[in-house]
């Protein structure tokens, strides 16, 4: 049965346009003529059921979603020692992958590397702006990759796809005149900064457990990138290690923690300001690895719990008395003391936007944040 998909194509790319997400007429007419339901034939809800195009009922509501402006899980996973399922592929929303696309600032004879295959759509419309010989991409699951390939060659285009590890790119094809990074990365990897031609673009979602940016980063000589993050977020599933396991690590996940030894005080950092995006992010890169940060109920108080990856945790209630509040302490470090620092650092700043941090990242695997000016060093 023929799919009538080029309408809610061409609506959806009124949509992106009218939004400001996609500006460049060369994409404009990739994103209206690559269907993107060929790359998503399902798609999981919320509640992880099966929204299915080739079953009768569900085709309509199927392929009216497809050409939203939404991610779309298509993979999931058990969590090793859990009752979880996460997400471990998905079909990212059309605006997000516009704008990245038109970060990358293509030219017709440029060679990209995409890191993160998933359903091969994002492939297809690098093919159709370029040729397939411009475009390679990596993902670390083989089955993916096989799905992606079969896809993309209903549509004519064959481009190099490689199964394996993506921080180490895809060196026999390389150099690249862009790399896109459609999964997220605590750093840039070396691979890609060694794989990038001169003068060279990086596009990718640099993030840790509680703050997201996406980052443009230009290569400046042999084994530098350096440019600005961006306002937007990306939030990008992780770049992970193991293929079957939806954890970053590739390791088990573990919920509980130890309550012994537990200090008391206060503090006068109000837990409410790290709700604030930008504050978060300034947290984020003063402690790397925080691997938890979300707002719970502790004895019918509502609390912040913050927990860091060497079992050090704190808890911090949201109300309290005279413009102190509440903490609870475990662990050989203070990670609250930490939060404290970020925000005085913070405040004493300027409140900064994350548009104003850059990254100066190097192909030895150094890598520092700077504040405006890439002289600057955050502390």
């Amino acid at each position: 049965m023929a799919i009538d998909w080029q309408p809610r194509a061409r609506a959806l790319v009124q949509e992106l346009a009218a939004q400001g997400h996609l500006t460049d007429a060369r994409w404009i007419e990739a994103f209206a003529n690559v269907p993107r339901h060929v790359f998503v034939p399902r798609f999981y809800g919320e509640d992880h059921s099966v929204v299915d195009g080739k079953v009768p009922a569900q085709r309509d509501s199927w392929l009216d979603t497809v050409y939203q402006d939404s991610t779309l899980v298509t993979q999931i996973a058990p969590v090793p020692g859990t009752d979880l399922l996460w997400s471990t592929s998905s079909s990212t929303a059309p605006s997000l992958m516009a704008r990245m696309l038109e970060l990358l600032d293509i030219a017709d004879g440029d060679r990209v590397l995409e890191i993160g295959t998933g359903t091969g759509y994002n492939a297809a419309v690098l093919c159709h702006r370029l040729i397939d010989a411009q475009v390679a991409s990596i993902d670390l699951d083989p089955m993916l990759i096989a799905e992606a390939r079969g896809r993309l060659a209903t549509l004519g285009y064959r481009p190099h796809l490689v199964a394996g590890d993506g921080t180490l790119g895809i060196a026999d094809a390389a150099p690249y005149d862009r790399i896109i990074a459609t999964c997220a990365v605590p750093t840039i990897p070396p691979a890609w900064i060694s794989q990038l031609a001169p003068d060279g673009l990086i596009v990718a979602d640099v993030r840790g457990e509680i703050a997201s940016s996406l980052v443009a980063l230009r290569k400046t000589d042999d084994q530098t990138v350096q440019g600005r993050f961006l306002s937007s977020p990306g939030n990008f599933m992780w770049l992970r290690a193991k293929v079957r396991n939806p954890l970053r690590d590739g390791g088990t996940y573990d919920s509980t923690w130890t309550t012994d030894d537990a200090r008391q005080r206060t503090t006068d950092l109000d837990p409410a300001g790290l709700d604030d995006p930008n504050l978060r992010f300034v947290l984020q890169q003063l402690a790397p690895d925080i691997q938890a940060m979300y707002r719970t109920d502790s004895d019918g108080t509502d609390v912040i719990h913050i927990r860091a990856d060497d079992g050090c945790w704190a808890e911090v209630a949201f109300n309290g008395d005279n413009g102190r509040h509440p903490v609870t302490e475990v662990g050989a470090r203070s990670i609250w003391a930490t939060a404290e620092h970020a925000a005085r650092w913070w405040l004493e700043h300027g409140r900064p936007a994350r548009s104003r941090f850059g990254m100066t990242a190097t192909a030895v695997g150094t890598r520092r944040i700077w504040l405006d000016d890439p002289s600057t060093s955050m502390p």
